[in-house]
């Protein structure tokens, strides 16, 4: 996972956050992308309405500046142009029905025009916003090349950082030395995880032509890629089958284009994606880990919602479930810090508050505050956070689940139903048990990148 500051100066961000509620209004939002850009996803249904707008904008005359320059496919990327787009487009007949007291005067997406526009394509779902939300944040859409995670803290200003074949070239990761490569809106990676080599093989599985097209001259590598071990439980700092196997690719750069394009192809065909989906969905990715949040919920003596739903999602992406039994956060420990936070407006969000005090990431302390102070935010009225909550949420990707997607603390999270088991997949599911690697995997790695320096490099 990689992230995004934010571009916009954080005094003028903080400026812009209100407190508690977003703007009141008969016309509920859909998506508000005044405070800040949201990337939304090339494949998303708010590229679809983006593809809509600018077919009213065009039946109306109107065309320009384009939400969806013609002949482009739409970018998923909700910004100026598309604000700009529902403002010039409340003038044409197709939205005459919006209300004069809509926020969407001021360029939002609300309800009234995502009707208005769509027709009769549903409102976007709780999922639908929760998605686009993790999105923003992994900053890996489909369609985008994967992100090389092996040195993920060097600095490219920095020359000894930079140039990996270099001699003296210095590897840095303290941040996320289990991912070694990620790709996707969910922030799939190559190690730990191995979400990226099942979603290859599953769609492999089903069209090996499609796979192996992609990948060209490097397809041959793809069964030892499905298969190389890993890490395991024994840490991800030091070298490992799959480490060597995707350094070798990573410090080639003509190898190392060739996957990233390989990739970025992959990402365009609704095989693949719909494989990626399917993958998150079983008991051992997202399944389970919904399960435990929805329980924990039961047990502080709540029932979750939608924002509940979006947090416990971006907090599987990029951490994992709730904490686990001995380590010290119980439910205990929750309810007690619940109890002392007497500004929040929902006890929903003192929950969130105090899970994501509680349980910061190891590596990743700073973004995953970040994200978190986007789900309890506007559960807290202005002054009530500290500082150093608000500053991080400012200067990293500041948008918030009520404010920009218009998700309820009021309205219920529906539970999905029992999630199937990887074994699913079928019997010959490939396992991390193989250390095949071919010469080049063997010598090519520096010793610097099989075991990088532990932490962020001196400014």
């Amino acid at each position: 996972m990689s992230g995004r500051r934010s571009t916009l100066p954080a005094a003028l961000l903080l400026g812009m956050v209100n407190g508690a509620a977003p703007m009141a209004a008969a016309d509920a939002v859909v998506l508000n992308a005044n405070r800040h850009d949201v990337l939304a996803g090339r494949y998303s249904v708010f590229a679809g309405f983006q593809a809509n707008l600018q077919r009213v904008l065009d039946d109306c005359g109107k065309p320009a500046p384009a939400v969806v320059p013609r002949g482009a496919q739409a970018s998923g990327r909700i910004g100026r142009e598309t604000r700009q787009g529902i403002q010039r487009a409340l003038g044409c007949e197709a939205l005459k029905q919006v209300p004069a007291s809509s926020p969407a005067r001021e360029g939002v997406l609300t309800e009234a025009v995502w009707r208005a526009v769509m027709a009769a394509e549903p409102l976007p779902t709780v999922r639908d916003r929760a998605d686009a939300l993790v999105l923003a944040f992994e900053a890996t859409d489909f369609g985008d090349p994967p992100e090389w995670n092996l040195c993920q803290d060097n600095k490219r200003s920095a020359p000894r950082q930079s140039n990996r074949s270099a001699h003296d070239f210095v590897c840095y990761n303290m941040s996320d030395p289990c991912s070694l490569l990620t790709w996707g809106p969910r922030g799939a990676t190559a190690g730990s995880g191995r979400e990226i080599q099942f979603t290859l093989w599953m769609v492999w599985k089903e069209n090996p032509a499609l796979v192996e097209k992609a990948f060209g001259s490097e397809a041959g590598n793809l069964q030892r890629f499905f298969r190389l071990e890993g890490a395991g439980n024994r840490g991800c700092r030091g070298e490992t089958p799959i480490k060597r196997f995707l350094c070798a690719i990573w410090m080639d750069p003509a190898r190392s284009r060739h996957w990233e394009d390989a990739f970025v192809e992959l990402g365009h065909v609704t095989l693949v994606r719909e494989a990626y989906a399917r993958l998150y969905a079983l008991r051992e990715f997202d399944g389970e880990k919904l399960r435990a949040f929805f329980e924990l919920w039961q047990q502080l003596g709540l029932t979750a919602n939608e924002v509940d739903y979006a947090f416990f999602l971006d907090r599987i992406t990029q951490l994992g479930g709730p904490p686990e039994a001995g380590g010290g956060v119980t439910v205990e420990t929750l309810k007690a810090c619940m109890r002392e936070e007497h500004r929040a407006i929902s006890i929903h969000g003192a929950a969130r508050r105090c899970l994501a005090r509680q349980q910061p990431h190891e590596t990743q302390p700073e973004s995953r505050l970040a994200r978190d102070v986007a789900y309890y935010l506007d559960a807290y009225p202005q002054g009530a956070l500290s500082e150093k909550e608000i500053k991080t949420w400012a200067s990293y990707v500041p948008l918030s689940a009520i404010h920009t997607f218009g998700l309820s603390e009021e309205r219920p999270a529906a539970r999905s139903e029992d999630a199937l088991p990887l074994a699913f997949l079928g019997p010959d599911l490939p396992q991390a048990r193989s250390s095949d690697l071919a010469p080049i995997d063997l010598t090519a790695c520096p010793a610097t990148v099989l075991s990088p320096v532990p932490r962020k490099p001196p400014e």
